[in-house]
Parts: structure tokens; C-alpha cells; sequence
């Protein structure tokens, strides 16, 4: 089979839908409002994850060619580490910085590795001028999400407003 890789790739797809549906065989459904429960959004999501890989394994085995072909490009492995460490301090810094400050310094440091990956040479200050924007995007969803909605995110001050 020439797609073999793809193929791995909607196996794995496969197998992340059965694992996402035996967490939520783990949750209870009892019906809510609308008549919709706890555990339908992760049924819902591992029936689509499953689909996806259908998907996935129907083309590779149907193509004649490559489904995909290989890049032309190296891959960048610079601009991944600079998203993944955005990712890995968000993960680590939410419960203690905060969600505001742990999203904005997300925002900064995946930025930077997109432009690292697009083959600029991104200067230190835009990390501010990241960090900033990210703030501007992240403190109105923590405020919908704990003013609007009454759920808990991780603040940096007391009073809830950051």
C-alpha cells in the first residue's frame, strides 16, 4: 500500500475515538437542560473523531497515488519549539500566574515561533507587543467566562478581575 502513513494517521484517529469513548462511558448521563447531559458533548466528539478516521483510512486505501505529497520544505523545528514551550508554560504557569497572564504568554511565544516558522527573524520587543495582544484577547474570555457564565478560571488577584 503506497499511503501507509496516512493510513497510521487515520488508525490513530480511530484509536483516539475509542479512547475518547470509553472516558465517556465514564460519565454519567443524566439529561439536563435541553434534555442534553454531561456526557453528550464527548460522545458527540469521539463519534467525530471516528468518522474522521473512517475518513482517513477510506482514502488511503482508495487512492491510486499519494494522497498527500511530501513537502518541499525542511521541517521547522525552531518555530515547533517555541509553540510547544508556549504550551507546556501555559500548562504549568495557569494555576499560578493566572489565566489571563498564562494565555497572553502563550499568545507571545506561538507568535514568535510563527514567524521563526515563516522565515523571519521576529526581534525580542514583539514579544511585548505579543505579550500585550494576547492579554487583549484572553481578559474579556476570562471575564465572559467568570462574570458572564459564573465558571472559575484561574486569576492572578483576589478579586477575580484578572
Amino acid at each position: 500500500m503506497k499511503n501507509l502513513g496516512f493510513a497510521a494517521v487515520g488508525a490513530g484517529a480511530l484509536v483516539l475515538a475509542a479512547l475518547l469513548a470509553a472516558g465517556a462511558s465514564q460519565i454519567p448521563g443524566e439529561a439536563g437542560y435541553a434534555g442534553a447531559g454531561p456526557n453528550f458533548l464527548p460522545w458527540a466528539v469521539s463519534a467525530g473523531m471516528a468518522i474522521c478516521g473512517i475518513a482517513l483510512l477510506a482514502s488511503a486505501w482508495r487512492a491510486r497515488g499519494d494522497v498527500v505529497p511530501a513537502p518541499d520544505f525542511p521541517p521547522r523545528w525552531r518555530a515547533t519549539g517555541w509553540i510547544s514551550l508556549g504550551l507546556l508554560l501555559n500548562a504549568a504557569l495557569i494555576e499560578h500566574a493566572g489565566f489571563v497572564v498564562s494565555c497572553a504568554l502563550l499568545f507571545a511565544l506561538a507568535s514568535r515561533g510563527f514567524r521563526i516558522g515563516a522565515d523571519q527573524q521576529p526581534a525580542w520587543r514583539l514579544l511585548a507587543s505579543d505579550f500585550a495582544i494576547g492579554a487583549a484577547v484572553s481578559a474579556p474570555v476570562f471575564w465572559l467566562f467568570t462574570k458572564g457564565l459564573g465558571l472559575t478560571l484561574p486569576a492572578v488577584l483576589p478579586g477575580g478581575w484578572i
